[in-house]
């Protein structure tokens, strides 16, 4: 019983929001086209730092990089 109490709570709270919505859908469009450049910005820098990471991941490091890297800095 507990299950279809939560479900009936799932979809009053699905109605009332598409109300919501629909009685602010100016103000709910105003608000998406200005975060889902946003969205977009994040997971395409997600997506080129993973990219990065893997072409890092699968590129042969140079023999003497470690000994090159701790030299640095030190003249």
């Amino acid at each position: 019983m507990r299950g279809f109490r939560e479900l009936l709570v799932g979809f009053a709270l699905v109605a009332i929001s598409f109300v919501g919505i629909w009685y602010l859908v100016d103000e709910v469009l105003a608000v998406l086209l200005g975060v889902m450049p946003l969205v977009l910005l994040f997971f395409g820098a997600l997506f080129v730092m993973m990219g990065v990471s893997s072409m890092r991941m699968k590129s042969a490091e140079p023999e003497g990089w470690s000994a090159e890297s701790g030299d640095e800095g030190r003249e």
